[in-house]
């Protein structure tokens, strides 16, 4: 539909004209599904008009160019991290990206490795179990949409070497390191590298994976337990 530039929509006329949307000019004029929207979000502000009362709330109009766009509703991510669809790539749009899907860990113990990154705040967002290939693939994620660790479990168990220093680590940033390391620390994960500068720890699998822990925005002020912790082991 095209976009209302003649006057800012009062809320009789935004109520009653659901059928029109605006959306940002550097944004190709067709229909772009949520999916689509939670991809751009935040660098781009995609504005879709939506149907559900539930979900729509009054906004300002928006103003560019000195002319008067109809308010709308803006779309937002189920999570910052969320930006793949629930069938995870069948259904990416083909806009020449290369987007990154999931890293494969083999695992012997499958329950304590999910237990591990379940007090990480992972949840599991899918899995297959193949009778005839005799092994168990558990996809988890910090939300749904969230690019993903794959977790291969071949029944039986099976013997891993010590991981290769070229595997590196998994990474993933929290709201509040001493707390995700307190609530680590009391499932009985070792915090090997301890956050003395709130910002930074380090932690291991139980197939010696290791995982780093960044602290989001600005390191919190040194503090105890862990300003005087020490390092326990390699990571």
């Amino acid at each position: 539909p095209p976009i209302r530039r003649d006057r800012a929509l009062t809320s009789d006329a935004r109520s009653s004209r659901w059928d029109k949307y605006a959306r940002p000019q550097n944004i190709p004029r067709r229909y772009m599904s949520a999916a689509v929207c939670a991809r751009l979000v935040p660098t781009t502000l995609t504005l879709l008009r939506t149907r559900s009362s539930a979900s729509a709330t009054a906004a300002r109009p928006l103003r560019r160019h000195h002319q008067h766009y109809s308010a709308t509703t803006i779309i937002m991510a189920r999570a910052i991290s969320s930006y793949l669809p629930d069938d995870t790539y069948k259904s990416l749009p083909k806009d020449g990206d290369l987007t990154f899907l999931h890293t494969m860990l083999r695992v012997n113990d499958l329950g304590a490795t999910m237990e591990f990154f379940a007090a990480l705040g992972l949840v599991e967002t899918r899995r297959k179990e193949s009778e005839a290939g005799k092994f168990t693939l558990v996809f988890m994620a910090s939300a749904p949409g969230a690019a993903e660790i794959e977790l291969t479990h071949n029944w039986g168990g099976e013997e891993f070497a010590a991981p290769s220093r070229s595997m590196g680590h998994l990474a993933f940033a929290t709201d509040d390191i001493y707390a995700l390391c307190a609530t680590l620390a009391g499932k009985g994960v070792v915090i090997n590298r301890p956050p003395r500068d709130g910002r930074m720890a380090f932690v291991l699998s139980p197939d010696g994976i290791s995982v780093e822990l960044l602290q989001k925005g600005e390191p919190l002020e040194p503090a105890e337990p862990w300003k005087s912790a020490v390092n326990v082991g390699a990571w």
